[in-house]
């Protein structure tokens, strides 16, 4: 029976060993990403959503269902020199930012106050901050906006539109821009044995 077998393989033995075996060349460079670095399961070569929360339920491209969100609006409120009051004919630019922050309740705002180059430095920051602070409080005030999704920084004259020295420049520069962010909580994540349950 032995013998039969070993006459039945011999011949396919021999077969192979007449054919040379291919190999990849030692410096082959693999054509697709297959990093994962958001770490959400799906190959970077796939991933549609490169920046998914880390934990997020996502979907075969990498993409967790939330709606991301990342805008800057400037507001056409107009101070005057060395003045934090809002005009009442501005307040519509104020409460339209309200209805958004509204229709988009997973989403935080950073009120920025900016300055002209009018007067020092020091007191344009502050001022800036100050009509950052105005803004803010009528977002939660008057529109009803939740304080805990409103943040209020002054950066002075530090990111200036025109450095022109003129009136109109003055005018452009004295702004309030509304950096809108989706919040974390917005997004699905997966449960793990650290998930803690909402009572």
């Amino acid at each position: 029976m032995k013998i039969v077998l070993m006459a039945l393989l011999l011949p396919l033995i021999a077969g192979c060993s007449g054919h040379s075996i291919d190999s990849f060349p030692e410096a082959y460079v693999q054509p697709n990403d297959l990093k994962d670095l958001d770490l959400d399961g799906v190959i970077n070569e796939r991933d549609k959503c490169p920046e998914t929360i880390k934990g997020a339920i996502v979907d075969n491209d990498g993409c967790s269902g939330a709606k991301h969100i990342n805008q800057r609006i400037t507001l056409n409120v107009r101070f005057q020199s060395g003045s934090s009051y809002i005009n009442p004919a501005d307040l519509p630019e104020i409460e339209n930012l309200a209805n958004f922050l509204k229709n988009h309740p997973y989403t935080n705002v950073t009120v920025e106050g900016h300055a002209s180059t009018h007067g020092d430095a020091r007191t344009n920051k502050w001022l800036s901050l100050k009509r950052a602070k105005k803004v803010s409080s009528v977002l939660s005030s008057t529109y009803g906006v939740e304080r805990h999704r409103i943040r209020a920084v002054g950066y002075g004259e530090e990111r200036l539109l025109d450095t022109a020295n003129t009136p109109d420049a003055h005018q452009r520069n004295r702004r309030v821009v509304a950096d809108i962010r989706v919040s974390n909580k917005e997004t699905p994540l997966k449960w793990t044995i650290y998930t803690q349950l909402d009572d």
